[in-house]
């Protein structure tokens, strides 16, 4: 029905105004909340207290990634920081809890040697400002000398005996060896999105260039060289949009049946002790009354169930941290109320029963992303929020095939040093493109952002390039550049080419964009907004003169404008 005219509604039996997007089920008609979740590939630098309670060695800092598969479905790794200086990787299966000596993710990872993994996390041995890292220095030796009791070597007998531990836990095959069972292991779980179950030797090489960048920041955040990155902040957030959602409980509910028919038929061969051939007449016959009727198939059962009721079941978690709350009814109350569903996103039943106050909290990162004004008072007050209304979500993945040959040509290293003051890293979606000095990095992401906009050299006008400067304990410094979907931007002028750049909450942070063409008398910016009121949300821009009202006026407007009281 996309793109018919009013006519042809009326024709097929629908109102001529008809906009679509929902779901009617039992005549209601619903459809599936944006959701905020934290952003994609991108190593957080956290410190929560409760790590504390997690063994008697454990510290309140972590790294944690939530690593994105191509299908949308997560898988969230941590590393701990203990207080004798190891790292243990940690990470979540089925809802069960499981750590891991990150060493030995480390040694299964690739065929490498004590030495590499101390140069891969300090740097290499006679550069510039190692003789400053002894705080490091001291906990990477120790890291390394503790992980000599376990009296493994190599990277296949690290991966079998992986296999060994984890094969009950992954439910493979039991005909499958320890190595192939480690292997899976390694593909499904460690930072599945850069290569999950396709994944070869080259994928491998990445996770352990990520895992060993991973482990050098969590050192640098717990010797104060970095701070936090804030889970509350636009800046390290993404939307879990509701088709993606909807197809990961589809993808559960399969693998599921799949699972389940599995074991009835191997229940049936062991009858005849597997002598029936699946090739025969009397495997034909028996498969649909005594093999398939016997599996729970009704796919659609489940979807509906969840459709309804807005409550998640599911034997894994889908790496959410909710199971309810999930669908609202799509009331037509009026017009203003109807739009205002398609641009909200909460940020989680789950922080609905906090007591703290820190999770409402508007702050600056918001800014032309998420509406000032436009959300209810009461309880949801702060969590429930509406897209500014030029405020756009990427739903694919945009092509980014060049940008690893254009970032070489531009003289990025293999290997990094062992100050940040000396070198910084160059990522794309959470792999690690190489090494460059600080204002190198400053001219790379200048100059990429030049030919964003110009639309030259392949690199896509989507392309979010955030680029983080050296500061004294501030955040982690960098170019981290992400092209997925789930992200949010919206578009600003870009004065240098006088065109339309589009912006992520990623890079505006770092970037000087001035409100109004008033403020452009210095040369310190960059950008220019096409107008103060893109800050608004599209209900929120409907109040007139919003600018003389007291502010929390605005936000009663908004709440009578779409009956949100």
């Amino acid at each position: 029905m996309e793109n018919l005219s009013p006519q042809d509604l009326v024709n097929k039996r629908e109102e001529t105004e008809e906009l679509g997007g929902y779901f009617i089920v039992n005549g209601i008609e619903k459809l599936i909340r944006m959701l905020i979740v934290n952003r994609r590939n991108y190593p957080m630098a956290i410190i929560r207290p409760s790590f504390v309670n997690r063994g008697q060695t454990y510290t309140k800092y972590g790294i944690q990634i939530r690593s994105v598969r191509p299908d949308q479905t997560s898988q969230t790794n941590v590393l701990h920081y203990l207080s004798d200086g190891n790292v243990t990787f940690r990470f979540s299966w089925r809802k069960n809890e499981f750590l891991v000596p990150v060493m030995m993710v480390l040694k299964a990872l690739a065929e490498t040697s004590d030495r590499e993994i101390y140069e891969g996390v300090i740097g290499p041995a006679g550069s510039q400002g190692i003789a400053e890292k002894q705080f490091v220095t001291d906990r990477v030796e120790l890291l390394l000398r503790t992980y000599r009791a376990y009296n493994i070597h190599g990277k296949a007998k690290t991966r079998a005996y992986l296999g060994s531990k984890f094969r009950v836990v992954l439910n493979v095959a039991d005909d499958m060896s320890d190595l192939e069972a480690g292997s899976i292991f390694i593909k499904k779980i460690v930072l599945p999105h850069l290569g999950a179950l396709e994944s070869d030797e080259s994928c491998d090489m990445d996770k352990y260039r990520l895992l060993l960048f991973m482990t050098r920041k969590l050192y640098a955040l717990v010797e104060g060289e970095c701070s936090v990155d804030n889970p509350d902040a636009v800046q390290n957030q993404e939307i879990l949009l509701p088709g993606a959602l909807y197809g990961m409980i589809i993808k559960e509910r399969v693998d599921e049946w799949l699972s389940s028919l599995g074991l009835v038929l191997r229940e049936w061969g062991r009858k005849d002790n597997y002598a029936i051939p699946i090739t025969s007449k009397e495997f034909e016959s028996d498969f649909n009354a005594k093999i398939l009727r016997k599996s729970n198939e009704n796919l659609a059962q489940a979807l509906e169930y969840f459709l309804s009721t807005g409550n998640l079941v599911s034997p894994t978690g889908l790496d959410l941290q909710q199971t309810s709350g999930f669908t609202v009814v799509a009331e037509k109350i009026n017009f203003y109320r109807f739009i205002s569903h398609f641009r909200m996103v909460h940020r989680g039943s789950f922080f609905a029963q906090l007591k703290t106050t820190t999770v409402r909290k508007l702050l600056p990162e918001s800014w032309g992303f998420l509406c000032p004004v436009h959300t209810p008072d009461g309880s949801p007050c702060g969590l429930l929020n509406h897209l500014a209304h030029k405020c756009k979500i990427a739903t694919e993945a945009t092509n980014v095939s060049g940008l690893p040959a254009l970032i070489a040509q531009l003289g990025v290293q293999e290997t990094s040093l062992a100050s940040l003051q000396h070198s910084v890293s160059v990522q794309l979606d959470g792999k690690i493109l190489g090494f460059c000095s600080p204002k190198q990095a400053r001219s790379i992401a200048d100059t990429l952002r030049y030919w964003k906009v110009e639309g030259k050299h392949g690199v896509p006008t989507e392309l979010e390039i955030g680029y983080i400067p050296n500061s004294n304990g501030g955040q982690y410094p960098g170019i981290f550049m992400f092209s997925g979907p789930a992200r949010m931007y919206r578009p600003v002028r870009y004065l240098p080419l006088d065109k339309t750049d589009i912006v992520g909450p990623f890079e505006q942070p770092y970037l000087s964009i001035a409100v109004t063409p008033s403020e452009l008398d210095s040369d310190e910016f960059t950008h220019v907004e096409y107008d103060p009121t893109n800050i608004l949300s599209i209900v929120a821009n409907q109040t007139p003169f919003s600018d003389y009202n007291q502010s929390p006026r605005n936000m009663y407007q908004v709440c009578i404008l779409s009956l949100e009281f």
